[in-house]
């Protein structure tokens, strides 16, 4: 009894730390979008996780929790050897305890498949519902349909096979443990109910294959069979007609099975399934390769003509006109920015001293006497502190040293604080350092791209092979307040302009201005010899000195913006002598 307690007490005290735990990251990171000004944002991805991990979960659960029950209630009574002093007799287990099992198994299957759940920006832009306008010549949907439901409906799809085949596997390998289900000389010989258990599971098997053939349908549409994987003459005439007919041959089949397996008829089942393999093979392997063999290439090039023109006009409409020469700039570690974007030694020393966000910047800093306008969470007293502390695993946060007003910077890798932000969107190969004035600004462009649009030549782009990839938006990261501003295209793409529109927060009206104003270089100090008042060093010095005054006012930092009023000043003073 006293261990009985323990246990109980371990796994409570358990309970209670991950409960905690997951309490307080929730916390903090619902605190760092809405210090991002992104809480809309925070609301769309918690929705969206709860959706997909609730559903797939409680799918799971169910499916594998109905088939082991299923599984238990065919070898009717588990029994187990027992020894009471010399005696040895056989003891039932109570059906509760089975149901337990079985409760329990399923929920280490539902674990087991979480990992292939579609990601949450998937169904995010399946429900923005991003219409192009234009539509595919031979099945007549949407563009977007391509770029935002069918990755999703792929992810779900994988998922699906995977929990199906994983729970058939398991419940076939119980069976083989039991009675109901032997390998002998004459064959297999099983039960009624094992037979009528593994029908079933045959017949979803056959549902799931069933949907595939939809979905390399609309695969034929990305990457067809022709050269360069161009949607060719085989795979309109011959291909889309077969899958189709292979769609509607293995329901017929799935349907077969099923009653004929309940019926006992397991040959009727076994010529079903024969019939359905042999006719996917001739349909997806042996008919392209005859109607290629026995066609002259004279025949074959003017067949391939209208579906080669039909490539270059999607081509043309999925890239932008340099986007095929994106990738060329190479990918740039944080120490080679520093020392060879920047040469001066003034510019690495601010880019290494004054940067609470840069590439590859790990760990959490605290901004104890926060004088600009920085991007983190605030600190604050009682619960909220404990909260962080617990949540990144900080015992100096709970310090009494550091004021309520701190602010923490977290997740401080430029590239993925803008993912975070940005998430749908596929980043640049280089994050450039920028200046506006003195002002560093790390920039990177991001893209809204898709590897399942169709009837367009595929590109490797930003590190994956992409179908469409359209300028979307210029993201800068202000790298001493770490806020991110998004600059979006002025000529956006439907991605895009779906997801802005949604958000409206993800851009910055005043980004595109900052774009324009920045320079490779950060300015310089005030020099002490006297300037013409026509001169042009003059005139630029006049306008360094006003964007300085400009980007200070931006930050709220009216120290800065006295020292370069008074820097104008003595400029001016001094052309006047």
């Amino acid at each position: 009894m006293p261990r009985r307690r323990l246990l109980i007490g371990v796994v409570i005290a358990a309970a209670i730390l991950v409960a905690g735990r997951t309490l307080s990251t929730i916390h903090a990171d619902y605190s760092w979008y809405s210090a991002m000004g992104a809480t809309p944002l925070w609301s769309e991805r918690a929705g969206d996780l709860l959706l997909i991990y609730g559903i797939g979960s409680v799918i799971a659960v169910f499916v594998a929790f109905v088939n082991l029950s299923a599984l238990g209630r065919s070898i009717g009574t588990l029994t187990l050897p027992r020894r009471l002093a010399n005696v040895e007799f056989g003891e039932a287990v109570p059906r509760k305890y089975l149901d337990r099992f079985a409760f329990l198994m399923s929920v280490a299957i539902a674990a087991a498949v979480t990992p292939a759940l579609p990601s949450w920006t998937s169904l995010a832009l399946a429900r923005l519902g991003v219409k192009f306008r234009e539509s595919d010549p031979y099945f007549q949907r949407d563009l977007g349909f391509y770029t935002t439901w069918l990755p999703l409906e792929k992810s779900v799809y994988t998922w699906a096979m995977l929990l199906i085949v994983g729970v058939s596997l398991i419940v076939v390998v119980l069976y083989s443990l039991t009675p109901g289900l032997r390998w002998e000389r004459a064959g297999i010989r099983m039960s009624a109910r094992v037979r009528r258990h593994l029908s079933v599971l045959a017949a979803l098997l056959l549902l799931v294959t069933m949907w595939s053939y939809r979905l390399e349908s609309y695969d034929l549409m990305i990457r067809g069979g022709g050269e360069q994987g161009v949607f060719s003459y085989v795979d309109h005439q011959w291909l889309l007609p077969g899958l189709l007919l292979l769609w509607i041959v293995t329901a017929a089949v799935a349907i077969t099975v099923l009653l004929s397996g309940w019926t006992g008829q397991l040959r009727t089942s076994f010529v079903a399934v024969t019939v359905i393999v042999v006719l996917s093979v001739s349909i997806q392997e042996i008919v392209p390769l005859v109607v290629r063999r026995f066609t002259s290439k004279e025949a074959q090039m003017v067949r391939e003509r209208p579906y080669v023109a039909t490539r270059a006009d999607f081509t043309r409409r999925a890239y932008d006109p340099s986007a095929s020469t994106i990738d060329g700039a190479p990918r740039t570690a944080v120490s080679a920015t520093l020392d060879s974007v920047v040469t001066s030694v003034p510019s690495q020393q601010l880019l290494r001293q004054d940067s609470l966000v840069y590439p590859g910047a790990r760990g959490l800093v605290i901004v104890t006497e926060p004088q600009l306008d920085v991007a983190g969470q605030r600190l604050g007293d009682g619960l909220s502190r404990w909260e962080y502390a617990w949540a990144y695993q900080s015992l100096e946060l709970l310090s009494d040293s550091i004021p309520r007003r701190a602010r923490l910077v977290t997740n401080r890798d430029a590239r993925n604080r803008i993912r975070a932000l940005a998430p749908i969107f596929a980043q640049g190969s280089m994050v450039e350092p920028m200046f506006r004035a003195d002002t560093l600004y790390w920039k990177l462009e991001l893209y809204s791209a898709s590897s399942n649009y169709p009837l367009s030549q595929h590109y490797v782009l930003a590190g994956e092979e992409r179908s469409y990839f359209r300028h979307a938006a210029t993201a800068l990261v202000n790298a001493r307040t770490a806020r991110v501003m998004i600059a979006a295209d002025p000529s956006p793409d439907p991605i895009s302009l779906a997801w802005m529109t949604a958000f409206p927060n993800s851009a910055d009206f005043r980004a595109p201005g900052v774009v324009l104003d920045l320079t490779t270089t950060p300015w310089e100090p005030v020099s002490s010899v006297p300037l013409a008042a026509n001169d042009s060093a003059f005139r630029a010095e006049v306008t360094r000195l006003y964007n300085r005054m400009r980007a200070a006012l931006a930050a709220a930092n009216l120290r800065e913006f006295g020292i370069a009023y008074d820097s104008l000043g003595a400029l001016i003073g001094r052309s006047r002598k």
